[in-house]
């Protein structure tokens, strides 16, 4: 069909060029902020607290969050720790009705009707050196437990408050795609990763100063095979061995 034919075939993305551009409309652009198009992420260490609020805890969810937060730091090589009382990274559990009180009181998002239109959401606050300094993720779980999307919303929110903060439609295979159903991270959103936290990037770079950079450590992922490896990689952590 013609929808079919919209879509990349699957191994389309491994192309240095695609990367690239999937890279700066996931990692420059903001669905919900006028973007600055520079490179956010994180440079002291994520001290996260998974907090449920009116609801009972649920050692499950807490288990299925942290083996993805430490899938996040394998692919990263970014330090993400536990700490109750220096959290800087706050995942909180709720139920549906009370997703919109939630966001009011932890987040600062002004977006319109967002509890009614999202899911479930996460945000982060950058400081002038554009470096993510505190995020927030809100899940209500009892409402997207009946979606089926617990997974999907643990693994985009987190990952995207990693710095990759745009959804887009045609970047695919990605968690970036809503369109797409795609609920655990992909090859592409592996590479997006680790070149967002690549040494060679800093924080507060545009896209003229990343490009080159981004392409000399694609070229070089594309020869050792990083790039041809990475859905076999990134499938051997994180949740996948715990949702298969």
């Amino acid at each position: 069909s013609s929808q079919l034919a919209a879509k990349p075939a699957y191994d389309e993305w491994q192309s240095v060029d695609y990367i690239q551009k999937a890279f700066f409309e996931v990692a420059l652009k903001n669905e919900y902020k006028k973007s600055t198009e520079r490179l956010n992420r994180w440079q002291s260490p994520i001290q996260y607290t998974v907090k449920y609020i009116e609801m009972p805890t649920n050692d499950m969810i807490t288990s299925l969050i942290t083996a993805h937060l430490e899938h996040l730091q394998k692919i990263t090589g970014h330090r993400i720790q536990p700490s109750q009382s220096q959290a800087n990274l706050k995942i909180i559990l709720t139920r549906g009705e009370y997703y919109a009180d939630m966001i009011k009181r932890y987040t600062q998002s002004n977006v319109k009707d967002l509890a009614q239109d999202s899911n479930c959401m996460g945000s982060f606050r950058i400081n002038s050196r554009s470096e993510i300094t505190d995020a927030t993720v809100i899940i209500p779980v009892d409402r997207v437990m009946g979606e089926g999307l617990l997974v999907a919303c643990i693994v985009e929110e987190t990952t995207q408050i990693m710095g990759l903060p745009n959804d887009s439609d045609w970047v695919f295979p990605s968690i970036a795609n809503d369109k797409s159903k795609i609920e655990l991270l992909t090859g592409l959103d592996y590479i997006l990763l680790k070149l967002l936290y690549s040494k060679e990037l800093s924080p507060g770079m545009k896209a003229n100063e990343i490009q080159p950079i981004a392409e000399k450590i694609l070229n070089t992922w594309k020869k050792n095979r990083t790039i041809k490896r990475s859905p076999f990689i990134v499938n051997r952590s994180g949740l996948y061995p715990l949702v298969n």
